[in-house]
This record gives structure tokens, C-alpha cells and sequence, in this order.
């Protein structure tokens, strides 16, 4: 599990001082109103601290408490299930769009992890991402629409 711990905290520290560097080159401050930048750059310092943590407390870390990690058992596919999801998620959503990416998404992922009706996941998923879409759409005025579809 050390052998584990440093590399998931070095990639993260990894990932994070990239997203600061990155969020550095947008826009500054402007008469008191934060930058665009400003968001990244906290979430990416709580990670970098998050990453710099696990590695502090996986150097304290007792030989009684470093345990193998089973990477083949059920409650790891799952995670496996989460990731590549998220990773063909994340590549469609510019291609098809919101509605229908985030819909598909959440339906899958409902269907997998909560084991409901069709017809439950599918009015869940559909009143959620519209509701998503209608808020940042109207009410906060983030446009939302990209993709071939909505």
C-alpha cells in the first residue's frame, strides 16, 4: 500500500501544480471580482495539500498498517466501472453535448450501482439534467449548449 500511496500522491501533487500553473495564465482580478482563475487554483491547492498529506502520513506509516491492495476484487470494479465511464464521458461531452451525454451517463451509472426500474432511472436522470441545464442555462446564465446536440 506505500508503493501505492506515493504514486496516487505524486500524481495528484502532478495534476494540481499543473492546474495552477495553468489557471496563473488566465485572466486577472478585475475591481474586486475574482478572475476565472481563481476557482482552479483553490480546488488544485486542496489537492496539492490532499497529495502532500497521504505522502506525509504514508512515510509515518506503521509496517502493521501497510496491507496489499487486491486490485481484482468486486468492490474494485466498480471503480474501474467509475473511471472509464468518467474518461468516455468526459470525451463525448463536447461531441454530443450536455442532455444527452450527461442523461446516457447517469442512466448507466443508476442502473449499474442503484438497481431501480428503468422507468425510475430514467425520470431521475432526466429531471436531474434538465434541472442542471435550466439552472446554469437561466438562472446563473453559464451557456451550456456545445456539442452536435444540446
Amino acid at each position: 500500500m506505500r508503493k501505492a500511496n506515493f504514486i496516487v500522491s505524486g500524481v495528484f501533487a502532478v495534476f494540481a501544480i499543473v492546474i495552477i500553473a495553468i489557471s496563473l495564465t488566465f485572466p486577472p482580478s478585475n475591481h474586486g471580482v475574482p478572475g476565472p482563475g481563481m476557482f482552479p487554483i483553490i480546488i488544485a491547492s486542496l489537492i496539492l495539500v490532499s497529495a502532500l498529506s497521504l505522502a506525509i502520513k504514508t512515510l509515518t506509516m506503521n509496517k502493521e498498517e501497510d496491507t496489499a491492495i487486491d486490485l481484482k476484487s468486486k468492490n474494485i470494479l466498480n471503480v474501474y466501472v467509475t473511471m472509464v465511464g468518467m474518461i468516455v464521458y468526459f470525451v463525448l461531452l463536447p461531441l454530443i453535448g450536455f442532455v444527452v451525454t450527461t442523461t446516457v451517463m447517469l442512466i448507466l451509472y443508476i442502473k449499474w450501482y442503484g438497481k431501480r426500474s428503468w422507468l425510475k432511472t430514467i425520470l431521475i436522470a432526466v429531471i436531474f439534467v434538465l434541472a442542471i441545464f435550466f439552472l446554469f442555462g437561466s438562472v446563473l446564465n453559464v451557456p451550456m449548449r456545445f456539442g452536435i446536440l444540446i
